[in-house]
This record gives C-alpha cells, sequence and structure tokens, in this order.
C-alpha cells in the first residue's frame, strides 16, 4: 500500500507543475505567462550575418555616393560593398530560451521552451536549434 501512495505522490510531483491554471482575463493569463518567460535568462550566442546583412550594413555605415552611375566613386563604392559582404561578420544575439504565443480559438496563452537554447548547445545551423515545445498552459 505504500508503494502506490509513494507511486501516485511522484507522479503528482511530475504533473503538477506542466499543470494549467485558469485566469479571470486575458490580460491576466498574458501577464502570467510574460512572467514565466521572464523567469529564464537570455542566452547570448553568436551568428554569422547573411549576406544581404552585410550589404545593409554596409550601406547604413557608408552610404552611397550622389554621382552618375557609371562615376568610378560608384563604382568603387560596389566593389567595396561586395568585398565587404564576402567576409565573415558575426554578431552576438541574446535569445531566450521561453516564448509565449496566444492562442486565440483556445482562450489560453502557450508557454513554449527550447532545451537548445537553455543548455547552451544552440546554434544558428540546421539540425542545432532545438525544438520548441508547448510546456505550460496559461487558460483565460
Amino acid at each position: 500500500m505504500r508503494r502506490h501512495h509513494l507511486a501516485v505522490a511522484i507522479a503528482v510531483l511530475i504533473v503538477a507543475p506542466s499543470c494549467s491554471i485558469n485566469y479571470t482575463s486575458r490580460s491576466e493569463a498574458e501577464s502570467a505567462c510574460r512572467e514565466w518567460e521572464a523567469q529564464e535568462a537570455k542566452v547570448v550566442h553568436e551568428r554569422e550575418l547573411l549576406g544581404f546583412e552585410k550589404r545593409t550594413k554596409f550601406e547604413q555605415e557608408n552610404p552611397r555616393p550622389d554621382a552618375a552611375f557609371w562615376d568610378d566613386e560608384i563604382i568603387d563604392w560596389e566593389k567595396q560593398k561586395l568585398a565587404y559582404a564576402s567576409e565573415t561578420i558575426l554578431e552576438s544575439v541574446a535569445i531566450s530560451p521561453r516564448y509565449c504565443q496566444s492562442e486565440q480559438e483556445t482562450s489560453q496563452f502557450l508557454g513554449y521552451e527550447n532545451n537548445a537554447i537553455k543548455k547552451g548547445s544552440y546554434r544558428d545551423e540546421a539540425g542545432k536549434k532545438g525544438e520548441w515545445t508547448v510546456v505550460k498552459h496559461f487558460h483565460y
């Protein structure tokens, strides 16, 4: 009989944290989800800028010269932009392992979590981004 009670107690401890709570309003449920989301610290990882991001960054930092198309200044500028875009440029990005999403059809906010981000194994590469899974429900 004690084993049965122990098994039930363990099952309750495992299942209870993922149980949903009904909130009195949509805003209360959203606020609770956002609070849950903020409990996990963001993780900083480096990612390489994509080609169009490099070109856009170059254009923001080095505006195109105001001259005719055939002007040498513009030709040089275009060459510099291509050279800049061919370089490896990394940026640090803070990413949260949790996020909330509204699901109006079922009157709830879903709390998603990504263990790859949480554990620090996330990489901005195919197969290394982890899976987003629903771990919390905030019904209203």
